[in-house]
């Protein structure tokens, strides 16, 4: 036998108190939440971007390939809420809001029927409700904190149905009610079973560390099997209807898994270590000392456990351990340690994104650890009074701590600009509400940036980095540039020479108030005048138009001004070399723009103005070097034909650079 809990009706206290607990928990996930996080963070607006796809009726992919992969359910129910309440960042981080608030409502429902003690249930829901680590989380546009809510979900019918008597009528809605589905006779095993198993299945559905659900399942229960005597005889029948609803619920993904191993495994693939034990101290200290540092998952370095919670945290493990024979403790103990192993194999540790998934063990531990003091304080009313005093007294200051750290602190740091990419959701917003005649382009982020996607709202743009090249567009054609001034200092001085009458329309800066990005409108002829003009052809569909050459300390820079007639396919590298009289001495190979403009990109009409450096040897001999330039097909290393003005083949397919005397 499990445990054994007294058949009572709830009382209104009861009601009363869950009530408040989950009023905080929402208010703690919903204040503010149109102003933090601010901006939107680039994995936050991958979620946004895939759920507008599904909401237009587009593909419904059972996996998503994007973002280092993804599984579907924060995407599914995130373009259900997109359809209710709008497209919005709001909108996106409401649906894990909601997630949060109900993974505390869950995790009541398990205490209750773990602890058989609705003091202990509801200290537990609270611990839950004013974690610091599960609030954050509850306030981000991504998919983690959906693996909590499942996961407890899962325990609470599990555990419900290794338990023999019935539960008291929860104060929750039904979903939550673990006697639903109880009766005499088998059929409330039965049907508690089939839930169990369907939440199990879900936990797969959310993300990459529910792949340690199945560890910790097996564990548990295999533990059970082995110390307690007549466990399996007991409960054979309701664990197999568990595990044939996990198998089937879990089969489409599973599908998946078999037949895309690769995908599945991309991400876990990509941040193991090979050292996972230097990891330990790491997530050790996680609770106490340093928590993560990445201001996305935390206030950067904050512990897990504010003080007061680190006390009833560590009096928990020490119950646990004391009281091993009981499997609650055994459970907790087990929750804990399997699913902070996502942390302890990963890199980066502590990660508390990828140990989410413990935060209601913690929860669990902290109000176990609690009770176990109380339990042990003298009964007379007289000592206890103090005893419950000092415990709300701490509660109230672990809330306070909460709302400071998160509102106050972490709230007011100008860092979250880039953190959540603040800047690229403004700029992209800006450049939405240019004129429709006007042509977009960006540098240097690139357009394909889910938060510029998600900015954009459906408008075309295009994208080169302003560091290494600038596009200019087909004659006739306005056009709006948006530059991230702070990363790209040179593009708007390039773009008033090329245009003089154009101008900046719009200014953007950043949480300190220092400039950021500017949008300059160009809708005059731009003034093409290399030093050098060629006017050579490249293949069927490039113009070499000219270029220009310069010294600068320790290398030569050498710009080519590239015009496309005809759009292309092709994606062509280009090559500049420096020659000697023994051969090549130095090269720059790159796509145009240094990747960030290939030639499979270009627009008829327009002109690339594409920069090179060649660093010059510091023991390089004095005399006369040539300059060579051209385009190859970088797959096979086939040079594109090049023809002069007049079409008449150049030696190589390369044109030569007038001599440069170096160094």
């Amino acid at each position: 036998m499990i445990l054994a809990a007294k058949h009572v009706r709830a009382s209104w206290k009861e009601i009363l108190a869950v009530t408040a607990i989950l009023l905080l928990a929402a208010f703690l996930r919903l204040y503010r939440l149109d102003e933090l996080p601010p901006g939107l963070h680039y994995d936050e607006a991958f979620n946004a971007t895939e759920a507008q796809k599904v909401l237009a009726g587009g593909e419904r992919p059972l996996f998503f390939t994007g973002d280092l992969t993804e599984e579907p359910m924060a995407i599914y129910v995130t373009s259900i809420f997109f359809g209710l309440f709008g497209v919005s960042p709001w909108t996106l981080r409401l649906v894990s809001a909601v997630a949060g608030t109900l993974t505390v409502a869950a995790l009541y429902a398990l205490a209750r029927s773990l602890f058989a003690s609705r003091f202990a249930a509801a200290l537990a829901a609270l611990t839950l409700a004013i974690l610091y680590w599960h609030v954050n989380f509850s306030r981000l546009g991504m998919e983690p904190i959906f693996l909590p809510l499942m996961l407890t979900l899962a325990f609470a019918f599990l555990w419900r149905g290794l338990t023999p008597h019935p539960l008291p009528p929860f104060p929750l809605p039904p979903l939550l009610n673990l006697n639903v589905g109880s009766g005499e006779g088998g059929g409330g095993e039965r049907g508690r079973g089939v839930r169990a198993g369907f939440f199990l299945a879900a936990t797969m559905y959310t993300y990459k560390s529910s792949l340690f659900v199945p560890l910790l399942v097996a564990a548990f229960l295999g533990l059970e099997i082995l110390v307690q005597r007549g466990f399996w005889a007991r409960h054979r029948r309701g664990l197999a209807v568990v595990a044939l609803v996990a198998v089937l619920a879990f089969a489409p993904l599973g599908l998946y898994f078999v037949t895309h191993p690769s995908e599945f495994l991309e991400r876990p693939g990509s941040v193991m270590v090979s050292a996972p034990l230097d990891n330990v101290g790491r997530v050790t200290a996680m609770f106490f000392v340093q928590g993560d540092e990445n201001p996305r998952s935390n206030l950067p370095l904050r512990p897990a456990l504010d003080p007061f919670l680190a006390i009833g945290f560590v009096a928990g493990l020490v119950a646990c351990v004391v009281r091993i024979r009981k499997p609650e403790a055994r459970f907790m103990l087990l929750w804990l340690g399997v699913m902070v192993l996502p942390s302890v194999l990963t890199d980066f540790a502590p990660h508390f994104g990828r140990s989410i998934g413990a935060t209601p063990a913690i929860a669990l531990i902290v109000a176990y650890g609690f009770t176990a003091i109380l339990a042990k304080l003298p009964r007379q009313n007289w000592l206890l009074l103090p005893g419950y005093c000092l415990l709300a007294a701490g509660m109230a200051t672990s809330s306070y701590a909460t709302v400071h750290d998160y509102f106050d602190v972490w709230g007011s740091r100008t860092g979250l600009f880039d953190s959540f990419d603040v800047g690229h959701l403004s700029l992209a917003r800006k450049m939405r509400e240019r004129p429709a005649n006007e042509v977009l382009y960006l540098s240097p982020v690139a357009a394909e940036n889910y938060t510029i996607q998600f900015g954009l709202a459906g408008r075309a743009a295009r994208s080169f980095d302003g560091r290494q090249a600038l596009v200019v567009p087909p004659p006739g054609t306005a056009a709006a540039y948006g530059i991230i001034t702070r990363d790209d200092s040179r593009s708007i001085a390039r773009l008033a020479a090329l245009f003089p009458k154009g101008n900046i329309v719009a200014t953007l800066g950043d949480f300190t108030g220092k400039p950021y990005a500017a949008i300059w409108r160009a809708d005059d002829a731009p003034r093409i005048a290399p030093q050098k003009v060629l006017r050579a052809r490249v293949g069927e569909t490039i113009e070499l138009i000219g270029y220009d050459v310069a010294r600068e300390e320790g290398a030569v820079s050498v710009t080519v001004y590239w015009g496309s007639s005809v759009e292309t396919d092709a994606d062509y590298t280009v090559f500049v070399h420096l020659i000697g009289p023994n051969g090549l001495v130095t090269q720059d190979d790159a796509r145009p723009g240094h990747g960030s403009y290939p030639t499979s990109q270009w627009q008829a009409g327009q002109v690339i103005v594409d920069d090179y450096r060649l660093a010059v040897p510091r023991d390089l001999a004095p005399g006369e070097y040539q300059i060579e330039i051209g385009m190859y097909i970088l797959k096979t290393g086939a040079r594109v034909r090049l023809t002069d003005a007049n079409g008449a083949p150049m030696e190589n397919d390369r044109v030569h650079v007038e001599g440069i005397t170096l160094p």
